[in-house]
């Protein structure tokens, strides 16, 4: 007799979607009539003090001279500037964008313009700002071709293009013709993608001005180009190759001495990878020795370092001497103050820290709980924790190279000379 037998027990149902039931035409309608209850949201006449101060700030910020601008434009634009950055972004004390503080329910009221105190959303809604959570995407664009109202944008920044649905933003499909120049920020709505608000478009001949700017961005942290998979791998990969160099030049991943070592040491490797690669450079403070001390100073000193990630690639540490000796016994009460002003100083990697803690592991704890101020912080189970959440989450696992400029050399036309715009620059 054949034994009964038991079907298992039935996977539970994925929760639906609150998009799903809605066609594409409906989700963009929706999503273009969001992002603009967001921003009348943050304009709300309770907010007038918080969006002056992040639109002072922008305008501080700005590298526009105001003399050269039509001041109502200006002022304009560097309000709707400060307003999106308190929608998506957040305000300058980085207390947290709109969009993030609905999404994890911090209804709070401080005078900051992003509190959503008031803001009630239905379930499509919440759905779409899930999906705008990290801000969409902000970066400037050439218009590559115009269908129905549909533009395909071609960013400048991360060189991948974008399909952006035109009907919910003030400027219309017809008004954009392809080579034109235009920045602005787009939010993803399934297949496709559209305008967080009205673009600022730019006039053809400004083509050279608006690629000057992205070249400079390119440099930034995080990185724009980053969000292109095929761009982020292949600097990976550069940066793991740099790596593996560095440590058969020197048999190890640090190399410390006196100003002058450091920097034969530097163009040694420098020599030995070449050039990283067309898309590609160092970053830029390691292309310039003269920034460094003279060693006639005291030429015994050995405060310099030169360390290499196999991620985060390469760093001339000017610090690096006095910070090991803050890791070294005795703890003398000036080793934790200097501790303290390291941790404080965004400019300092975590990685870094985490290897001179690896190397000096004898009085972490007593160290550590000093410079914090947390007595009960043990370094085994607190320290990586906390060398994590000092650096911000966005560049945390970025390549250590910057994007060097010629690649926007395919994109601008040539200028009047025949070059290029960035070889203009």
């Amino acid at each position: 007799m054949t034994p009964p037998t038991r079907s298992a027990p039935a996977a539970p149902r994925p929760a639906l979607d609150p998009l799903d039931p809605l066609t594409l035409r409906e989700r963009r309608a929706r999503a273009a009539r969001l992002a603009r209850r967001l921003v009348a949201h943050v304009l709300r006449p309770a907010n007038r003090g918080a969006v002056d101060r992040q639109t002072a700030y922008v305008q501080a910020e700005s590298l526009v001279p105001v003399g050269d601008v039509d001041l109502d434009r200006y002022g304009t634009v560097t309000r709707q500037c400060a307003t999106d950055m308190l929608v998506y972004a957040g305000p300058r004390d980085g207390s947290g964008s709109l969009v993030r503080r609905i999404l994890d329910g911090d209804d709070g009221e401080p005078d900051d313009g992003s509190a959503p105190a008031g803001l009630l959303l239905d379930a499509v809604e919440l759905a779409l700002l899930d999906r705008w959570r990290d801000g969409g995407v902000l970066g400037h664009f050439i218009v590559t071709d115009v269908v129905d109202e549909h533009a395909v944008l071609h960013n400048l920044e991360d060189d991948l293009d974008y399909r952006v649905f035109t009907g919910g933003s003030e400027i219309r499909s017809e008004a954009l013709l392809p080579g034109l120049p235009l920045s602005g920020r787009v939010l993803p709505v399934g297949a496709t993608w559209v305008f967080a608000g009205t673009p600022a478009v730019f006039a053809p001949d400004s083509i050279v001005d608006v690629v000057g700017g992205v070249v400079e961005l390119l440099a930034s942290t995080p990185c724009p180009a980053y969000r292109n998979p095929r761009t982020l791998a292949r600097a990976r990969e550069l940066v793991a190759d740099h790596h593996r160099a560095f440590r058969d030049l020197f048999g190890d991943v640090l190399v410390e001495g006196t100003a002058s070592h450091v920097m034969d040491c530097y163009l040694r490797f420098q020599d030995r990878i070449g050039a990283p690669s067309e898309e590609f450079a160092l970053l830029g403070s390691l292309r310039d020795e003269r920034w460094l001390p003279d060693d006639a100073a005291d030429p015994d000193d050995p405060a310099f370092a030169l360390a290499h990630h196999p991620v985060r690639g390469l760093r001339l540490l000017d610090w690096y001497g006095q910070l090991r000796q803050v890791h070294t016994p005795p703890l003398a009460p000036w080793k934790p103050r200097r501790l303290a002003q390291v941790l404080a100083d965004p400019d300092a990697p975590s990685w870094v820290l985490a290897l001179l803690a690896e190397r000096h592991p004898d009085h972490l704890d007593a160290l550590y709980r000093a410079a914090c101020g947390r007595p009960g912080l043990v370094w085994e189970r607190d320290g990586a924790a906390l060398l994590r959440d000092r650096e911000p989450a966005a560049g945390r696992d970025e390549p250590g190279l910057v994007m060097a400029s010629s690649i926007m050399g395919r994109v601008p036309p040539p200028g009047p000379d025949g070059a290029d715009a960035v070889s203009r620059r």
